[in-house]
């Protein structure tokens, strides 16, 4: 494998913590893969780079065959960043659709209470137990020139070196009869028609699930705004701070069971929107060859553009929406002891959420980029792409 390509999904939060520790750690694992292998890696790492926020999915849609390694270090805040849970999301499909599974490799940096206790509804961390992850979370309190350091980078990149000697063994194996089904095997990995009609009945549960989303973010406003009344009424009694204690108390008691309900809807809600992502990926993929063939297709295609359009339009406002309250939770989060668990579950269910945001905007740069013109599709992309 030549001009490979490495990526390497961090929270800079994470980083900046251990003075630049983890960035530090993607180097020389990318000189030790170079040096075992005698081949140069393009290295994308600095998410405040421009090359990063615009080139990376492109990378790896163009060419997964030059990826050697995709590695996101896991820490509470990862499955906290809604940009590293997208990443993640993105680089999994495609490389679990094409066979490179092996070249995700999860490194296991901080203690994740959730992925301990194997009883989390988060689908992202569900995801990531079912990679091989590489435990480092006592490797990096070891200094950059201890031998215990450099023996673990080392056995990093031995293993990154035969995932892909696995990987182009595959590879080659299958390339000359990719069309074909070995005998005596079923092939059941599903077909464009199956995708398709998944992502259909996933978009017609879409508005159920929003729905119910809103009624709880409703109510947990609600609870907000008593408890907030409940406490300036204490303060102009001048009750002090043990009714202020009393009150939020009562409030994360209240917020208990519309949070759960958040959390659990959240989860579902991130897995109709991938199983339609797909399907519109492959509609929108599919449009201009169908066009070409077909002009009168096109009227179809259109329609089905603006419906896309408004779509994304109505379902950026929403989770601008939620975005919004969870900005709001996070300093509430220092109030009380009582509050903090479960303003904490709150926000991380509506981060998961707010993560859905640039995936679902992503369809009109699709359509926009497929080539498609139609009548109107200006004036839509204005008020649906912010």
């Amino acid at each position: 494998m030549t001009n490979s390509q490495g990526f390497w999904s961090y929270v800079h939060a994470d980083d900046e913590a251990e003075g630049g520790r983890i960035s530090r750690l993607a180097r020389d694992l990318t000189n030790q893969y170079e040096m075992l292998t005698g081949e140069t890696i393009s290295l994308f790492l600095d998410k405040d780079a421009l090359e990063w926020g615009e080139k990376w999915r492109d990378k790896i849609d163009s060419n997964l065959a030059s990826v050697a390694f995709f590695i996101p270090v896991l820490t509470p805040r990862y499955f906290m960043s809604p940009e590293c849970r997208r990443e993640l999301q993105f680089f999994a499909r495609r490389a679990t659709d094409l066979g490179i599974k092996e070249l995700i490799l999860p490194l296991y940096y901080v203690n994740v209470p959730a992925i301990e206790d194997k009883t989390t509804a988060d689908d992202l961390i569900e995801l990531v137990c079912t990679f091989q992850r590489e435990d480092w979370r006592d490797l990096h309190f070891l200094d950059v020139a201890s031998e215990g350091y450099r023996r673990g980078v080392a056995r990093l990149a031995t293993r990154l070196v035969e995932a892909n000697r696995r990987a182009e063994e595959t590879t080659a194996a299958i390339l000359p009869q990719v069309d074909e089904v070995p005998e005596g095997k079923v092939d059941e990995s599903p077909g464009i028609i199956d995708k398709l009609a998944n992502a259909e009945e996933k978009l017609l549960k879409w508005p159920e699930t929003l729905e119910a989303i809103t009624r709880n973010v409703e109510l947990i406003g609600e609870v907000m705004r008593e408890s907030t009344d409940d406490i300036q009424r204490a303060n102009l009694q001048g009750a002090g701070f043990a009714a202020r204690l009393i009150v939020a108390r009562q409030m994360a008691l209240q917020l208990g069971e519309p949070t759960k309900n958040i959390w659990l809807l959240s989860n579902e809600f991130v897995s109709q929107v991938h199983n339609v992502d797909e399907g519109f990926r492959i509609i929108i993929e599919q449009a201009p060859a169908e066009i070409k063939d077909n002009p009168d297709a096109k009227a179809y295609f259109c329609d089905f553009f603006d419906k896309v359009r408004k779509l994304t339009a109505s379902s950026h406002d929403a989770l601008e929406s939620t975005q919004g309250m969870s900005n709001a939770i996070e300093p509430l989060e220092r109030m009380s002891r009582d509050l903090r668990p479960v303003l904490r579950r709150l926000r991380q269910g509506l981060t998961i959420m707010v993560e859905l945001r640039e995936v679902i905007d992503e369809w009109v740069h699709l359509i926009e980029s497929s080539g498609v013109v139609c009548e109107g599709a200006d004036a839509q992309t204005s008020r649906s792409v912010p």
